[in-house]
């Protein structure tokens, strides 16, 4: 009986720590910034951003996140009428961006914590867009960066610093690459179509 007893408490301590220590996993997508090459132009259009354009994104589960602008960007944030939405796409698994495209995929895990406050910060940050889309000021890689932060992937910054360390994706990506060396991420590459030029790490 006493053997019993031990057994069950076992095996009910070994489920409480599975709950409190269990593992979700997010995705950072980060599609390179591009121009078309010059044999290329007639079938390739200019990106937004050129080589240092691109775009990043986290996917939770089915879902992608991203901060993008509505309408023409703005120079200057305004906070009156704001041209931002924080956009989720349903992917079913798969990533947003067509297989020819240059990206980096950096899978994280996360503690349950950290998954339910990203959630919070996703939910919060779709029904009202946290901040104007501005070339100085807020964009996707800063509010990328502004949203790891917050969940303690990365160090968590002002907006100041958000925008000024991370105006666009590389400086970001270069973080998590020196990130998923030492905490030993999975990274996963895809090189792009030979009919552009692709942004370099």
């Amino acid at each position: 009986m006493k053997f019993t007893k031990t057994i069950i408490f076992l095996f009910l301590l070994g489920s409480t720590y599975a709950q409190i220590d269990s593992t979700h996993y997010i995705k950072v997508h980060f599609l390179y910034g591009s121009k078309p090459k010059k044999n290329a132009k007639p079938k390739e259009v200019k990106y937004f951003g050129g080589l240092h354009g691109g775009h990043v994104s986290i996917q939770v589960g089915n879902i992608d996140y991203g901060f993008e602008p509505t309408d023409k960007v703005h120079i200057l944030p305004h906070r009156r009428k704001p041209k931002a939405d924080y956009v989720d796409h349903f992917v079913k698994g798969q990533m947003r961006y067509d297989t020819t495209s240059k990206v980096t995929t950096f899978i994280i895990p996360l503690t349950t914590e950290q998954y339910n406050k990203l959630n919070q910060i996703n939910l919060g940050y779709c029904k009202k867009a946290p901040y104007d889309y501005a070339f100085f000021g807020m964009r996707c890689a800063s509010t990328a960066q502004d949203v790891l932060g917050q969940i303690g992937v990365v160090k968590k910054k002002s907006r100041f610093s958000n925008i000024v360390t991370t105006f666009y994706p590389k400086k970001l990506r270069r973080r998590l690459f020196k990130l998923a060396k030492l905490k030993n991420y999975t990274v996963v590459q895809r090189p792009g179509r030979a009919s552009r030029k692709w942004e370099k790490d």
